[in-house]
């Protein structure tokens, strides 16, 4: 048996899932934990119900025993004994590892952030990661919400083009060495005038977990785009760039809202996040254009979460 741990935000959900469906597709006895994964981490739970997916949940013996864990006295006496005997195995590396799918009776601990660990059953995730699939869930609480029907409304109907900004836990001290100075504001300033050069009638829809901020910094990266781009002097009936900014404001709790919305957007500016990773992935426009930040963590080599269909702009100084 193998059993994978559910750890992080929706996005990084997404892609253990995803790992959980391809050893499934090939004939491997395949479990989630649940539970685990979210002990220490008090603002994450499982986010997936929201698509109305199931999985085969591992029972707590059945974690105990394949890592060697068991609260058992008799467990306990003779862990101290003879030491502990855990058949698991922590991603150590950001790079594709294809040996997981050689083995068995293991505890796997990771996000899997990469196209390659489930490419047998791609057309299988997009349809389980479906705006219709969240439709259905309605009456389970889910759904979509008339608010964001709205926004979808809109952003089908325009060459929409969306950005998303992350911040949240991302500026935390113990965050920062790994996510920090990596979409910078002339990340997303080469990033917007590309997006200009490409469709210059675009609409930008904002998606942020810190849309107060937001709101107020990207006009002023707007207007640095538009300077640099020279847009008023080559097209005809040009409207400055912070005339058509659209932040998506959604109630709470509506991750999963702001990520389809996403992913209906004609074309996509990424922050190094694993939630617009999918949004981006999602996109079914055969003509998109998806800008990302040329590095995705500090210290890493993250060269496998990158796609064939993904441009890398640099945030740097060159």
């Amino acid at each position: 048996m193998i059993i994978i741990q559910m750890a992080g935000g929706l996005g990084n959900q997404m892609f253990q899932y995803a790992l959980y469906k391809q050893l499934e597709s090939m004939g491997k006895k395949v479990k989630m934990d649940d539970e685990e994964g979210f002990r220490e981490d008090a603002q994450r739970t499982p986010a997936l119900a929201a698509f109305g997916i199931n999985y085969e949940r591992a029972s707590k013996e059945e974690i105990w025993k394949i890592t060697d864990s068991s609260p058992r006295i008799t467990a306990k006496v003779r862990r101290k004994l003879c030491g502990r005997h855990k058949k698991s195995y922590f991603e150590e590396s950001k790079l594709f590892q294809p040996q997981i799918f050689e083995w068995d009776d293991i505890y796997l601990e990771g996000y899997w952030q990469s196209e390659q660990y489930f490419k047998d059953v791609a057309e299988q995730i997009r349809v389980a990661y479906s705006i219709e699939n969240i439709r259905k869930q309605k009456e389970n609480g889910y759904g979509m919400s008339e608010c964001a029907e709205a926004y979808l409304k809109r952003i089908e109907q325009t060459p929409s083009v969306s950005i998303h900004i992350r911040r949240g836990d991302y500026l935390l001290p113990e965050n920062q060495k790994l996510f920090g100075n990596i979409c910078t504001e002339l990340y997303y300033t080469k990033a917007i005038q590309e997006m200009l050069q490409k469709v210059p009638e675009c609409v930008f829809y904002l998606f942020s977990n810190d849309m107060a901020w937001a709101k107020e910094w990207l006009p002023e990266i707007a207007k640095k785009a538009d300077r640099n781009n020279r847009a008023e002097n080559r097209i005809e009936g040009y409207r400055p760039f912070t005339e058509r900014i659209v932040a998506v404001e959604l109630p709470e709790g509506r991750d999963y809202e702001e990520l389809l919305l996403m992913s209906r957007c004609k074309h996509n500016i990424l922050a190094n996040s694993s939630f617009s990773w999918w949004a981006s992935y999602l996109n079914n426009n055969p003509d998109k254009t998806v800008l990302v930040p040329d590095k995705w963590l500090n210290g890493w080599d993250c060269r496998d979460i990158y796609r064939s269909d993904m441009r890398k702009i640099s945030g740097e100084e060159s």
